[in-house]
C-alpha cells in the first residue's frame, strides 16, 4: 500500500475550508525558478485544454483582499505590481529556507 503524500494531494489545498478557489499572485509565481515556471505553464494548459470555465456563463472571475481577520481590505500595491516588483517585495515573498547546522 502507498503511503499517503500531503504534497500530493490537491484537496489538501482547501483544507477544511469551504474554499471553491486557489488564489496566487502572479508577482509570487514569477519569483519561483524558471523551470518551475515552465512546469506550472505546462499545468496551466493542461487544465485549459481540459476545463470549459465557461460552463455556466461564467467569463471571469474577481479576486478582494481580506485582513486577518476576513474583513475586506485595499489590494496592497506590492501584490498588483508584478512588473516591476521592488527588491523588498520579493524578499518579502519568499521564506527563507533554515540552514542545517
Amino acid at each position: 500500500m502507498e503511503q499517503y503524500d500531503q504534497r500530493k494531494d490537491l484537496n489538501a489545498w482547501f483544507g477544511l475550508s469551504y474554499a471553491a478557489f486557489l488564489v496566487m499572485p502572479r508577482v509570487a509565481m514569477v519569483q519561483m525558478p524558471e523551470e518551475w515556471q515552465e512546469k506550472m505553464a505546462e499545468l496551466l494548459n493542461q487544465y485549459d485544454e481540459t476545463v470549459n470555465t465557461s460552463a455556466f456563463g461564467v467569463k471571469g472571475c474577481r479576486v478582494n483582499a481580506t485582513d486577518a481577520n476576513g474583513k475586506l481590505m485595499k489590494m496592497p500595491d506590492e501584490l498588483l505590481n508584478y512588473r516591476h516588483p521592488s527588491p523588498e517585495t520579493k524578499a518579502a515573498l519568499l521564506r527563507q529556507k533554515e540552514q542545517p547546522q
